[in-house]
């Protein structure tokens, strides 16, 4: 038999097929400029939220906020990540560790979103997309974090 890449090896073997990684728009994503540009879109739609708290996208503030931190439920916490994401957006070869924040960023979301809806306080529907989009963000985060990386050749 051949070891050629599209011979056939066994019965149902039918030769060639793309890899997962040689996904055009997986490896568009990974790019850790790119990766970091999604994850500061993504911290700018929770400041929106935030911002328009008492739309039909967010929460119903007809009853109001109440207890001495509630306050901080809606302090918009995620402008300073979105503008770190954004500044490392412009050399991310220079911060790689940047993508351990947003991998426990993502992570903590992911965990949170997961709390309230087991605690019966928010539907399915009011985290699947928060639940899904973080997830994705994580994957790549974790994926930039611990990808191969040529070792540097030294030249003599």
């Amino acid at each position: 038999m051949s070891e050629m890449p599209g011979a056939r090896r066994e019965a149902g073997d039918y030769g060639y097929q793309k890899p997962l990684g040689d996904n055009s728009f997986l490896q568009l994503v990974q790019q850790p400029r790119v990766l970091l540009v999604l994850l500061a879109a993504w911290e700018i739609v929770g400041v929106l939220v935030e911002l328009f708290a008492s739309s039909s996208f967010s929460m119903n503030l007809n009853d109001g906020l109440d207890g001495l931190l509630a306050g901080r439920v809606l302090s918009w916490q995620a402008v300073p990540l979105a503008v770190l994401y954004l500044y490392c957006a412009r050399d991310p070869q220079r911060y790689p560790r940047i993508f351990w924040l947003a991998l426990i960023e993502q992570a903590a979301a992911v965990a949170a979103n997961l709390y309230h809806l087991v605690a019966d306080q928010l539907e399915l529907e009011a985290v699947f997309i928060p639940i899904a989009v973080s997830a994705s963000l994580g994957t790549l985060a974790f994926l930039n974090v611990f990808k191969r990386r040529e070792p540097e050749r030294e030249f003599a």
